[in-house]
């Protein structure tokens, strides 16, 4: 009864995984970590099939199982004919199955330790456990065609914005790259990065739908004018709120021009009210203006951009974002990599 129970509990583990693991390769070491717990397992290898290259590839678990590493991408005859014939391996040393939902994902090797031999009831549970595995497999697999889908809408939405919102232009790669130091300096996740960089592109976005007559415009906009402007956080918002992948941007894009000191629109939201992700933002925006320069207004050098948030800092932007901004600023490799962008 105990291992019954155990089995089963593996099965919700393997749900879970599903559910919440945030790319496949975590999926695959929580994966690995489960059927080399419950079948005594010498050793783990899963080649799974990468949708977006078309070939597989070979993974497998440390001997500590704390992480996976990647091998050679060549499949040997044996495993090309069990992916070809969906057929399984079983002995009392190993099995080996294909992993197949509606067609060929990967397959699992599984070696049983030395002095251990494999049952039929391992067998049956691996089978079992398999077809759950194929299920993740296939959702990653869906997951990135939606998201391949995404990233062509974004393409196709920044280049339209910087058509018609010429102002909204930011310098894509070194916004990423400064993206990417900063959120590791304030040791943001993988998926936190990236909801900011989809932010930085798109937060403009709504001004799309604006008279173009106001964003052209040189001179100081009247108070009805500038009502108008107020509105394009809003309309950002509805052009991505249909798309489930983009739904953490939402708030960040709704927000970004709250001020730190509660000056700022559209809710007069102060400190911590404003989302970290539009308090992040908005200190990237302010030095892509600064440092690459705009149609109207002349670029500035590293130390008088420092200076000016240093001014600026508790004012409209966060004190913490600011000094973490101003503490990679000053890393001589960043400036280099800055000014390799110009």
């Amino acid at each position: 009864m105990k291992q019954y129970k155990f089995i089963f509990s593996s099965f919700h583990a393997i749900y879970r995984l599903i559910t919440a693991s945030s790319d496949i390769d975590n999926f695959l070491l929580g994966i690995s970590r489960i059927y080399k717990n419950i079948f005594d397992a010498d050793k783990i290898v899963i080649i799974y099939k990468n949708f977006n290259s078309n070939k597989y590839i070979k993974v497998y678990i440390d001997k500590n199982k704390q992480s996976i590493k990647k091998g050679n991408n060549i499949l040997t005859g044996k495993e090309n004919l069990i992916l070809k014939e969906q057929k399984e391996i079983f002995s009392e040393k190993e099995m080996v199955y294909p992993f197949v939902f509606s067609e060929p994902m990967g397959i699992i090797y599984i070696k049983k330790k030395d002095n251990l031999k494999f049952q039929e009831l391992d067998r049956r549970w691996f089978l079992s456990m398999c077809e759950i595995t194929s299920i993740g497999l296939k959702i990653f697999n869906l997951y990135n065609e939606n998201k391949k889908t995404m990233i062509n809408y974004i393409n196709s939405l920044t280049k339209l914005l910087n058509q018609y919102v010429p102002t909204s232009y930011i310098n894509k790669e070194s916004i990423f790259y400064l993206t990417k130091v900063l959120g590791k300096e304030m040791k943001l996740s993988k998926e936190e990065i990236k909801s900011l960089e989809y932010a930085l592109l798109l937060h403009d976005a709504g001004k799309i739908h604006l008279p173009s007559r106001l964003l052209k415009k040189q001179k100081p906009l009247t108070d009805e004018e500038f009502k108008i402007i107020m509105e394009h956080p809003y309309k950002g918002v509805e052009l991505i709120k249909d798309l489930e992948v983009l739904k953490p941007v939402i708030p960040i894009i709704l927000h970004h021009h709250e001020k730190y000191d509660g000056t700022g629109y559209p809710y007069g939201l102060k400190k911590d009210e404003i989302p970290f992700g539009s308090r992040f933002l908005s200190v990237l925006d302010a030095f892509d203006a600064m440092f690459f320069g705009r149609p109207y207004k002349k670029r500035k050098y590293l130390d008088t951009i420092i200076e000016e948030f240093e001014l600026q800092k508790g004012k409209q932007f966060d004190p913490d974002i600011v000094d973490a901004f101003l503490k990679i600023l000053k890393r001589p490799s960043v400036r280099k990599r800055l000014i390799s962008f110009l």
